[in-house]
């Protein structure tokens, strides 16, 4: 064994010592081919940050003229000196050799989405490659965007109000934050709609029942669903379930005129919590006016998530044009959609299963049957749910499931507000199609 090792030293020491000159040559040889193959990657990993860096700002164009409601030709026109401004803004001004938007707005039939798209062409500057006598690298560049929807929103915000939202998240009460996601909600959609009708918003806070405030006597029923009460002028009542009877899902639920079915309540005497205290704010197209009540939201009480949903149904439903100040528009005929939120599973009812605040089965029954009156409506449901255990939360998202909407799931200040924006794009089809 020693006398094989021995020979193969010898022999490898005679090829490095007559190979050498060689391996010299070839190394010379080589390296600068070497130095212009790692030169290349070098201006080709830029090129590659430089293409990411105007894809973003692309993308933020896009969006940005999706909103803005100008024409076909103001977006053919602007666009380009839009995307020029943020890209000199970024430093890559100089870089940008063509742009070009178009919009589809005369093709679309009504209630169609308008399609949006952006493109262009930068020209990335080389260092090495320039040795080949090319000054710089093409970088193409694309992004479209379904524009708001040109139906008027009609949108009601079903807000769990309940005792538990005063709870800390991230060192403040919840329902503070949500107040904040809520107008960030609301930001992005009166931007959707400038070039459109004023949206109409309704605002639903609910945790032991709704409070229905002086909706007017004459819709309710004569006396209180537990007793012999009735409405005091002027004064707040809440409400209590109202259906056709069961079956074997749920209950038998349907938007009817109040003239033709009035609605069961009951009084601040007759509930476990008197709350909310904050009355339902039935359609309004004036901004102070629902942003007023969103700000004066308070946490109290259990939660009758049932309650919040159904008349999120109500505040869309043509058939109470008679009851709200502002009328919502025939189905098909506006972009309805119900945002609601909970922090808690649904604990409580009035009119029907035991009455009390741990009557989470008929609370849920009821829950989804009003869920599904609003799919068969054509209304679009988003729920959230804030820090819920996953039963809940999978009761949400069946909830969601089929009516074009979907579940959103937070557990901060962040995930919440963030949801919130989310939802808002989606609602007039405001995002990146590509």
């Amino acid at each position: 064994m020693i006398t094989v090792l021995r020979s193969a030293t010898h022999l490898s020491t005679r090829f490095l010592r007559n190979s050498g000159g060689s391996i010299a040559i070839m190394t010379g040889l080589m390296f600068p081919v070497l130095t212009l193959l790692a030169g290349g990657v070098t201006d080709m990993t830029r090129a590659f940050a430089i293409q990411a860096k105007a894809q973003r700002t692309l993308d933020a164009t896009v969006l940005s003229m999706a909103r803005s409601g100008m024409t076909d030709e103001q977006i053919a026109t602007k666009g380009p000196e839009l995307l020029k401004s943020w890209l000199t803004n970024r430093d890559m001004g100089t870089m940008l050799t063509e742009s070009a938007f178009t919009s589809n707005a005369q093709t679309v039939r009504a209630g169609v989405s308008e399609k949006l798209t952006g493109t262009a062409t930068l020209a990335s500057p080389v260092y090495f490659l320039g040795i080949f006598g090319r000054q710089s690298l093409d970088i193409e560049i694309s992004s479209s965007s379904l524009k708001p929807n040109p139906l008027p929103y009609e949108i009601s915000l079903v807000l769990d109000v309940s005792g538990s939202m005063g709870w800390d998240l991230n060192g403040r009460p919840r329902i503070d934050v949500l107040k904040e996601a809520t107008v960030a909600l609301l930001d992005e959609v009166e931007a959707q709609s400038t070039s459109r009708e004023a949206p109409a918003v309704s605002v639903v806070p609910y945790s032991t029942s709704v409070n229905l405030g002086d909706i007017g006597s004459s819709i309710l029923e004569g006396t209180s669903a537990r007793g012999s009460a009735v409405p005091t002028l002027g004064g707040d009542v809440w409400a209590a379930e109202r259906s056709r009877g069961e079956n074997s899902t749920g209950y038998v639920l349907r938007d009817d005129s109040p003239a033709a079915a009035p609605i069961p309540f009951v009084t601040g005497a007759e509930i476990a919590h008197v709350s909310p205290s904050v009355r339902l704010q039935g359609p309004s197209q004036v901004p102070a006016t629902y942003r007023a009540t969103i700000d004066g939201l308070v946490a109290n009480g259990a939660t009758a998530g049932h309650l919040g949903m159904i008349w999120g149904v109500y505040a869309l439903s043509p058939e109470w044009s008679s009851v709200w100040n502002t009328n919502p528009k025939p189905y098909g005929e506006a972009e309805k959609v119900i945002v609601m939120l909970t922090d808690g599973a649904f604990n409580t009812t009035q009119n029907i299963g035991a009455r009390s605040t741990a009557d989470g089965d008929t609370s849920n029954r009821y829950f989804q049957s009003a869920c599904n009156l609003a799919k068969q409506k054509g209304i679009r449901i988003y729920t959230v749910a804030l820090s819920l255990d996953p039963a809940s939360e999978g009761r949400l998202k069946a909830c969601s499931n089929g009516s074009g909407g979907e579940m959103f799931s937070a557990d901060s200040a962040t995930t919440l507000k963030k949801a919130f924006e989310d939802i808002a794009r989606k609602i007039g089809g405001l995002r990146l199609s590509s």
